[in-house]
């Protein structure tokens, strides 16, 4: 074969090239913006479908889809809801067979059970001669991981807050549940902190501190695992009144009132349930594995209460415990995680008539709460 021809023929190759790389690229296009019709079916020209809303749901959850298919010949047709991935390839049929009136506004409700990700759903629809539509307009559907199963349920929370409610004394429950909903009783009453402000001390200390010396993480160990009040004024000095403060204001604690040292700061179970559950997002993340090992390491004879309850459920229980005069208030906060549940509890109780009645409504509340 000459140069010439050899040429030719290279010219050739690119322009096939270029024209079938132009096609693909109008297809994605059209995979995004407006679905055509399925191939070799009869097309009706004036007929079009139009997904309405874009749709997020949790997987395993239902959610409702909003369609409308045009035709101006009108009358009743029929539709599919389809699921797709963005591109174009069908993943499910949702929902086959849908009666629709043409030029209005419809509705499917249903359960959505796939991996979570990024999709479109499309509506295909077929009029009375069986022809298909001539465009289809897509809309997105947004699929979020499973959500956990509820903890407490209805049931357990009103058996846990019915029995804290006859309890002697002052007692105030607050659960923020798997699924992130705050519940309670008396929650929003402040109480004294005690001992439970030393793990906003902790986490104060941990934010403003890039690496914490081998002295200070001893000091830090006996602040939480063992509540010593000489190693939290010595963390108290360091944080001062305003990071801790700054600290509550960040995490959203609404009704926390410092009050003379550290020990008087008033503080609310709603607040404190609040920060537990969602403390990681308030720890740089270099120091999260240090907070965590030692508020889930807190020797035995202060792990009553939530971790008492807890424990033998299986929960990993991160708290902290507080208690004034001969026990006459006790109270505790916890983050409590399980597989795929992380719940927030805070039980405040004062006026205690005896040394372990405190004690006992905790761990009361706590059992009740995490039984089905």
């Amino acid at each position: 074969m000459d140069m010439g021809a050899r040429a030719t023929g290279a010219r050739r190759g690119r322009r096939r090239l270029w024209l079938g790389a132009s096609l693909v690229l109008l297809l994605a296009i059209a995979g995004v913006t407006a679905h055509p019709a399925p191939a070799f079916a009869e097309v009706n020209p004036d007929l079009v479908t139009t997904a309405l809303t874009g749709v997020t749901v949790h997987s395993g959850a239902r959610a409702v889809f909003s369609f409308r298919v045009d035709d101006p010949a009108g009358g009743t047709l029929l539709a599919d809801l389809v699921m797709e991935r963005p591109g174009g390839r069908v993943v499910r049929t949702l929902a086959a067979g849908l009666s629709v009136t043409a030029g209005q506004t419809a509705t499917w409700r249903g359960r959505i059970s796939v991996r979570r990700g990024r999709y479109v759903y499309v509506v295909r629809a077929t009029d009375a001669a069986g022809r298909t539509e001539a465009q289809a307009t897509p809309a997105a559907l947004h699929v979020l991981a499973a959500l956990p199963p509820l903890v407490p349920t209805p049931r357990a929370l009103r058996r846990a807050l019915t029995w804290a409610r006859a309890r002697a004394g002052d007692v105030a429950v607050a659960v923020v549940d798997s699924r992130g909903v705050l519940h309670g009783c008396r929650q929003n009453r402040r109480f004294y902190s005690a001992s439970m402000v030393k793990a906003m001390l902790l986490v104060a200390y941990l934010r403003g501190h890039r690496h914490v010396p081998v002295a200070m993480r001893g000091v830090l160990a006996r602040m939480i695992e063992h509540s010593d009040n000489a190693a939290a004024d010595i963390v108290y000095g360091i944080v001062g009144r305003d990071r801790l403060v700054a600290l509550a204001r960040l995490s959203a604690m609404r009704r926390f009132r410092p009050n003379g040292g550290w020990i008087t700061t008033l503080v609310t179970a709603a607040d404190l349930a609040r920060f537990f559950r969602d403390m990681h997002d308030y720890i740089p993340k270099r120091h999260i594995a240090f907070a965590d090992e030692l508020l889930s390491g807190i020797i035995p004879a202060q792990s009553w209460g939530v971790p008492a309850a807890a424990r033998p459920l299986h929960y990993r229980v991160y708290f902290k415990g507080g208690w004034l005069g001969a026990w006459v208030l006790a109270s505790q906060s916890a983050r409590l995680e399980r597989r795929t549940v992380r719940l927030g509890l805070a039980v405040f109780t004062d006026g205690n008539p005896g040394a372990d009645y405190g004690k006992e409504t905790i761990r009361g509340v706590t059992a009740r709460l995490l039984r089905p």
